[in-house]
């Protein structure tokens, strides 16, 4: 078996095995040892590699057959085959691909499904996701799926022992963002992640980018979002201390002389408190228009000169169908802090937008985030709370003093846009000290059955007599949030 043509420079020894093919239309399968590796041994010492040529594919696969004798090499150039006919037929790319060609082409499809921001599932389709849901997912898997296994990494080579072994170590090591500080990850937040990597394989597997396997990363871990995690939000002490503390911001900003920051100002300080009052996402509330907002007024005090601001005007806000959860109406007493914008702002057609800028442009969640930013500094948040306090904390602040209140937590369920399960898991702690009166009174035994012994032995139980107890309706927004002492 001498050297093959004109590649006396590469192959020691070249020997085609004609009845190895992938396909019938496909050359035949070679195996070979190399004229330029392992140069210290012998030919007959040195490791057979092979070429398996493939229809379409202008180099074919090459790998190490791992052995220097003849018919255990054709032994497993034969088992090469048939894994490769067999992944031929599944759809699996034969080829080696890189980890950043996987990533890349699962995001483009993943791009495909984001539905324009004024669509709503119905709409767009029940697998559709948000803008922001796929600017979260890209950044996961940017940050803390490629730079754990490598950019250029064989896609086919990956190994779910890595991720199960490893990843989660590393990701606690290697943060990104929040200007690369070393702050742990909640729990949460590594299931969240773990799911993206997870979606990632499964996307790998099913187009052929990774080995179709049996197992994927973190098979054996639970990553159903967990509902019980204490959601960050104020207590009511806390509430008092930040809610004084926002009025000083407020006339800190307000009389600088800047139109701009007067009007941010007014603007942002009001939001807070709307939101506090409706439990409304942040992103639903900037959606809002004039012809969402239906006014309703409840006893409101008026003089001859001005009418007294308080929480006897409500409000009917009708959510847009884009929302998280569809479009739904929503009551709220945090009527006041919509007029107060109203008021103020040369647009007030139904057309404009309720949280708009001095030309009425939307608004928006970065240029909340940056001033709600300012407030938590201001105010000493953290330092007064110990908490990470974030605009949607306002909502959970919501549903924490509408339960607090022993509203119906269907109504309030309803109010959110969520479902009752949901909000009784997710608000687990505040329904605990909301039934603290209960569970703390002491015991009546007065009405307890009457015991006398039988012949037996026994006991027979006298009952009291029944009396019927009232279950009133509440109402739905009995808690007014104010900004006043």
């Amino acid at each position: 078996m001498g050297a093959r043509g004109n590649n006396e420079k590469t192959y020691a020894c070249y020997e085609e095995i004609s009845n190895l093919r992938v396909d019938v239309d496909a050359p035949p399968v070679a195996i070979y040892k190399r004229l330029d590796s392992e140069l210290s041994k012998d030919i007959e010492d040195r490791t057979y590699q092979i070429i398996i040529p493939i229809p379409n594919n202008k180099n074919g696969k090459r790998k190490s057959l791992r052995t220097s004798d003849r018919d255990r090499a054709i032994k497993k150039a034969e088992e090469e085959v048939i894994d490769l006919k067999v992944q031929l037929r599944m759809g699996v790319k034969v080829i080696a691909t890189s980890v950043r060609k996987l990533v890349d082409d699962f995001l483009k499809q993943k791009y495909s499904l984001v539905r324009d921001e004024w669509e709503g599932k119905q709409d767009a389709g029940q697998r559709s996701i948000t803008k922001q849901r796929y600017k979260l997912i890209e950044g996961k898997i940017n940050n803390y799926f490629v730079p754990f296994v490598g950019n250029n990494s064989n896609a086919k080579t990956l190994s779910y022992k890595e991720f199960d072994s490893g990843w989660e170590s590393w990701r606690k090591l290697n943060p990104v963002g929040r200007g690369l500080k070393k702050i742990q990850p909640k729990q949460s937040t590594i299931k969240d992640e773990m799911g993206m990597i997870r979606e990632v394989w499964t996307w790998g597997q099913k187009y052929g980018y990774i080995e179709p396997t049996l197992l994927k990363p973190f098979e054996d871990i639970n990553l159903i979002p967990d509902e019980t995690n204490q959601r960050p939000t104020w207590e009511q002490d806390e509430w008092k201390r930040f809610s004084r503390r926002l009025r000083e911001w407020r006339k800190s900003k307000q009389y600088s002389g800047d139109n701009k920051q007067f009007w941010d100002t007014l603007v942002a300080y009001n939001l807070v408190y709307f939101l506090a009052n409706s439990g409304l996402r942040v992103g639903e509330a900037f959606k809002l228009r004039w012809q969402d907002i239906k006014f309703f007024e409840r006893d409101r005090k008026k003089t001859d000169d001005k009418i007294f601001f308080n929480d006897k005007l409500g409000a009917i806000v009708q959510v847009h169908k884009s929302s998280k959860t569809g479009a739904r109406e929503v009551l709220t007493q945090g009527g006041i802090y919509l007029e107060r914008i109203q008021l103020k702002s040369k647009f007030r057609k139904k057309s404009d937008f309720v949280f708009a800028d001095l030309q009425g442009k939307q608004l928006n969640r970065k240029w909340f985030d940056t001033l709600f930013d300012d407030m938590r500094k201001f105010t000493n948040s953290f330092e007064d709370t110990g908490k990470h306090l974030v605009p949607y904390s306002l909502r959970h602040f919501y549903a924490t003093t509408r339960i607090y209140a022993k509203i119906d937590s269907a109504f309030i369920a309803k109010n959110m846009g969520i479902t009752q399960s949901r909000l009784r898991n997710s608000y687990d702690q505040a329904f605990t000290r909301m039934m603290s009166e209960e569970l703390f009174k002491r015991p009546d035994t007065s009405s307890l059955p009457k015991l006398r012994e039988s012949g037996e032995g026994a006991y027979k139980f006298r009952m009291p007599t029944r009396k019927k107890v009232s279950n009133p309706i509440q109402e739905l927004d009995t808690v007014f949030i104010s900004d006043e002492e």
